[in-house]
């Protein structure tokens, strides 16, 4: 899912001598703002020229800067700077000497756009890993590939079957390979959408109905060193199995059995030890992390006692949830050592931009297995990702 891309608000992130070489040495436009005589933050100039260049060209424009957008977080910028430091890691250190995001973005363009053009694939595939239309499963060979024409003619074709059985489309497949700096190879199967018809502007700037076929694709990424395989695909395990079936026989030359894919292991116990706290990066903006429920069972077996759920208030502390549980401990003689926690609902707020009110996430997470994270959009979802690591809840 793209990142929401706002124009204006981010050529103010950029550092004016980037936004020049950008639309006069790149570009070939907007040479007359006075760039040197520019504010920080100021890009009303900007703006003002903007209706000014060809339809063409600011196309090709909000597509960069969207691509660019894309690669301003953290996990963008590690996908980036892999690529850098595998394709030019001489550049690593001019790339390291850019404190914005934005910018760091910004200059990969204009200076190792191959690295940019290849980081801004793999991220889109990144920000969709762990995703609720990803699953991943182990046990392959352990085989580096030759990816070869053949191989990819074999992939499309299974891809082409599975779809046209199914869904009475899919008459044509591309598959795109490409490989990371880590190994690991991604080969993207692009399709045909179904036809639609949507109103757009034509060449006069009249509102016109066209017909637009527009493609969607699926990824597999493959691991050798693993021997796993990740699938990102829509429509869950009923799509995803098949479509492992093809990529085995397709690219490893291997018939394999359907199995259920591998699911994430959490732990919350340690959340109710007095030395737990819920750390957190500056670089992911959150403000506070509350406790917003929990429910515990007894570790020995009591008819009478099948499990307590505290619901807690948005002010409570982790303190004051460890006394709540106390006193549940003490109403049935209990320690809390002979406590499970089995669930939890956790609510992260982020730091507020000044005019709204703060954002606030809430995901829950249930023993031994399952996490309500892929549900969430993108950009939170990626920061409670690294939080559930970083807390020790999810067991690698």
């Amino acid at each position: 899912m793209a990142k929401p891309f706002d124009l204006k608000k981010q050529l103010k992130l950029h550092d004016k001598g980037l936004l020049r070489r950008l639309f006069v040495e790149k570009f070939r436009v907007l040479a007359d703002v006075p760039w040197e005589e520019l504010r920080p933050h100021e890009v009303d100039p900007i703006i003002e020229g903007w209706p000014g260049i060809c339809e063409q060209t600011r196309r090709e424009l909000e597509v960069v800067l969207q691509d660019v957008n894309e690669l301003a977080d953290e996990r963008s910028q590690k996908v980036l700077v892999e690529d850098i430091d595998w394709r030019c890691h001489d550049r690593l250190e001019a790339f390291a000497g850019w404190k914005c995001l934005h910018d760091k973005a910004l200059w990969a363009y204009l200076e190792v756009p191959d690295a940019f053009d290849e980081a801004a694939i793999f991220a889109r595939a990144e920000a969709l890993r762990g995703g609720q239309f990803s699953n991943r499963w182990n046990s392959l060979p352990k085989q580096k590939l030759t990816v070869t024409e053949g191989l990819r003619a074999k992939l499309e074709q299974g891809v082409r079957d599975y779809y046209h059985e199914k869904e009475l489309r899919g008459d044509r497949c591309r598959v795109h390979h490409y490989q990371r700096a880590n190994g690991a190879d991604y080969f993207y199967a692009y399709l045909p959408e179904w036809a639609d018809k949507r109103l757009g502007f034509d060449d006069a700037g009249d509102l016109v109905p066209r017909e637009l076929n527009y493609a969607f694709h699926n990824v597999f990424i493959y691991e050798p060193d693993a021997g796993a395989l990740e699938i990102i695909a829509r429509g869950g395990k009923a799509v995803q199995l098949p479509l492992r079936r093809a990529f085995c026989q397709a690219v490893l030359d291997l018939t394999v059995e359907d199995t259920d894919p591998i699911r994430r292991s959490y732990e919350l116990d340690h959340l109710l030890d007095p030395s737990f706290s819920f750390t957190s990066e500056p670089e992911d903006r959150i403000t506070a992390v509350r406790l917003r429920r929990v429910r515990v069972v007894p570790v020995f077996n009591d008819p009478t006692l099948e499990g307590c759920e505290l619901r807690l208030r948005e002010t409570a502390g982790l303190a004051e949830v460890r006394a709540a549980v106390i006193k549940f401990c003490t109403a049935f003689a209990l320690t809390p050592s002979q406590l499970h926690v089995v669930q939890a609902g956790i609510q992260i707020e982020f730091q507020s931009d000044g005019r709204r009110r703060p954002k606030t996430m809430t995901f829950n997470v249930s023993t031994p297995n399952t996490c309500d994270l892929k549900s969430k959009p993108d950009e939170v979802r990626a920061v409670g990702e690294r939080c559930v690591r970083r807390w020790r809840i999810l067991r690698d």
